[in-house]
């Protein structure tokens, strides 16, 4: 293919997405969505708030126990701990600096 059919072929891609957004945004505001919170909304409001600091808490244990799992095998010597130290602390770094970055 040559690159002006590839970058036509792309605007076409783009615009029809654009468009398909602008349908179901159209479809929402039929629908009666206004974007206020409905009656009782503070209560969804409050399981979520819940369920995001449960996760939190979560994590941070995982993190904490592979860490200290990880910190007990480089005291016994093992020989493959420090990959796995590096492969731990990459995928942290993947997840809290580039998925922010992808999705900003």
């Amino acid at each position: 293919m040559r690159r002006n059919q590839i970058a036509q072929r792309s605007a076409f891609a783009v615009a029809g997405v654009l468009a398909a957004g602008q349908v179901q945004l159209a479809a929402l505001h039929a629908a009666g969505l206004t974007g206020t919170a409905p009656a009782n909304g503070q209560a969804i409001q409050a399981l979520i708030t819940t369920l995001t600091q449960n996760w939190i808490w979560l994590v941070s244990l995982g993190l904490g126990l592979i860490v200290v799992v990880l910190a007990g095998l480089l005291i016994a010597g093992s020989r493959t701990a420090p990959d796995w130290l590096f492969k731990v602390i990459a995928g942290i770094l993947i997840i809290l600096v580039g998925a922010p970055a992808l999705l900003a």
